[in-house]
């Protein structure tokens, strides 16, 4: 019934006019005002080519800003409201898929952009052997997606297949987050305003820890719950401090309060704190199978594996593209907290290597980025 609904909701949605001029964004199912969306309407905010156009972003009330630009209006999912931007708008930007925007999809006769939100090391769509099938149905199919490199467009065609992605309708160009960070990447600035609302000194080094989502297992590690007294001596002895957030998709106690524990050098980060922020102010970055260590590719900085639980994601999991998993690795790998610490001793330098060996092997695009493509089109969103 609900496929059915769902069906005959977004065929009549195909016979209501539609704006050129407005263009709706949203994430993560509603609940997040991020990730590859949310930096692409702000380049459309800093483009003089779409100064009369009405930008729109579509989410719960929870996770709208107290002062944002006033050129956006920001409308509850699900609402009234909400609908009838989504039968209005020429173009639409989702992180996911068309429930970031609402539990129907209004946008037949519009132009969907799926922008994904990383680069997929991990098998995704119908790449993931537990969902081949996923994405069959007409009102889950996209226009065009996303793609930072011939890598990523490879895997985007495989794996939303079922989505309608061809080789023709994939962008190879950098996601905006990653735009983001390359453009601030010596915003000293900016840089030191993220530090200060975290209560971090300008001179601490800064270690983010993001690991991965794992569908099939409750083993989660986490520093801010590990006691290990010759981490935190490694750490005081060298003024380090390691900011940790687990993935979003497994932490269910969401939260904009600081979690740090007395006396410890240990952040557990609030949501409200952008991911891209505390990459930009981070000197080491650890994770496991995470794309966010492609994202971190950008500021050239040493990358760590830290693979706490063995091979057990690659057997019990959904597995990864690469056939050897070290060779889409950016960093060396711990399996241990024995292990990362010694790795911590090292000079930066000597994570270079390895760092800019993956940065050729996928030769990330730079640009033309997205929103200069969609310039190019005389300032219009349309066919690219």
């Amino acid at each position: 019934m609900v496929v059915l609904i769902r069906t005959i909701a977004y065929l009549l949605s195909g016979f209501f006019p539609r704006s050129k001029n407005i263009l709706i964004f949203g994430a993560w199912f509603g609940e997040r005002f991020s990730d590859n969306p949310k930096y692409l309407l702000n380049e459309f905010l800093n483009s003089n080519k779409y100064k009369d156009y009405r930008f729109v972003w579509i989410g719960n009330v929870s996770i709208f800003p107290d002062y944002y630009d006033e050129r956006v209006s920001f409308v509850r999912r699900n609402s009234l409201q909400s609908i009838w931007y989504q039968l209005r708008a020429k173009s639409a930007f989702v992180s996911h898929g068309f429930q970031d925007l609402g539990s129907l999809n209004l946008l037949k006769g519009a132009q969907t952009f799926q922008l994904w939100h990383g680069f997929p090391v991990k098998h995704i769509g119908a790449d993931d052997p537990g969902n081949s099938q996923e994405g069959q149905h007409i009102y889950e199919h996209y226009q065009h997606f996303l793609a930072n490199s011939k890598v990523m467009a490879q895997r985007v065609c495989t794996a939303f297949k079922n989505y309608g992605a061809t080789e023709n309708n994939v962008i190879i160009a950098p996601q905006p987050r990653e735009d983001y960070l390359r453009d601030n990447a010596n915003n000293t600035e900016l840089k030191s305003r993220i530090k200060h609302q975290l209560g971090i000194k300008d001179s601490t080094t800064v270690i983010a820890y993001f690991p991965t989502f794992r569908d099939n297992t409750e083993q989660v590690f986490s520093f801010v719950e590990n006691d290990n007294e010759m981490l935190k001596k490694t750490l005081r002895d060298n003024q380090m401090t390691i900011l940790e957030r687990q993935h979003y998709a497994r932490d269910n106690h969401h939260t904009n309060d600081f979690d740090r524990p007395i006396n410890t050098p240990f952040i557990n980060l609030p949501e409200n704190i952008e991911v891209q922020d505390v990459l930009l102010i981070s000197d080491y970055l650890i994770s496991d199978y995470s794309s966010i260590y492609i994202d971190f590719l950008q500021l050239n900085k040493p990358i760590i594996h830290f693979l706490y639980d063995g091979d057990n994601y690659l057997k019990y999991d959904r597995g990864l593209y690469s056939n050897v998993p070290e060779y889409e690795f950016g960093g060396p790998i711990a399996y241990s907290v024995d292990d990362l610490v010694k790795l911590l001793q090292l000079p930066q330098n000597q994570f270079q290597s390895q760092n800019r060996a993956l940065s050729n092997r996928l030769a990330l695009a730079s640009q033309p980025t997205l929103i200069q493509i969609l310039e190019s089109k005389d300032g219009k969103v349309r066919d690219v």
